[in-house]
């Protein structure tokens, strides 16, 4: 099903049942989708910044190119959906589950992903610059063309790299203090 009205801004779809539906480049800033079936909806292109998508169910949804910064998408279910290229950075992601998620050329830059699950998660070229990613669930190596510090790409997992870049940077504050 097709959305007849694009222009979606500020609507209120709290615990709306929209599975399967046809969204791809709406306008859907400012949206409250909390608690929302939105299983195998088709996003791809939509505009949901600043939106509400807390507890959302957005498994096996396409928002491959979506626009989500600083959206709110606390304890959301993206399990097996298509978010490449999509633009999530300064979003609120905090207990996520990306199991499964395609999630390639993403960017995710500032974005809070406190306890995310990105289990089985493709993360080809995501970008994760100052992402928190505190109790990030991976079993899987980070793949080598994430931008990560030099010396850090492909050994290891996201942990030990995020982890080296924090030695680094505490390495260097003592450093250019002692220059002083």
């Amino acid at each position: 099903m097709q959305a007849f009205e694009p222009e979606l801004h500020g609507v209120d779809l709290h615990k709306a049942d929209l599975n399967s539906f046809d969204l791809h480049e709406a306008d859907l800033t400012e949206a409250n989708l909390e608690e929302a079936n939105l299983r195998g909806a088709d996003l791809h292109g939509a505009d949901l910044r600043h939106a509400n998508l807390k507890g959302a169910d957005l498994s096996n949804a396409n928002l491959s190119q979506a626009h989500m910064r600083e959206a709110d998408a606390r304890g959301a279910l993206f399990r097996n959906a298509s978010l490449r290229g999509a633009d999530l950075s300064n979003t609120d992601l905090r207990g996520v589950d990306f199991n499964g998620a395609i999630l390639g050329k993403a960017r995710f830059n500032k974005a809070n992903m406190s306890g995310v699950d990105l289990r089985e998660a493709d993360l080809d070229n995501v970008d994760l610059r100052e992402a928190n990613l505190n109790g990030a669930l991976l079993s899987k190596k980070f793949p080598e063309q994430a931008p990560l510090p030099e010396g850090d790409r492909g050994k290891g997992d996201l942990k030990k790299s995020v982890e080296a870049q924090k030695w680094k940077s505490r390495r260097a504050t003592i450093e250019d203090d002692s220059a002083v």
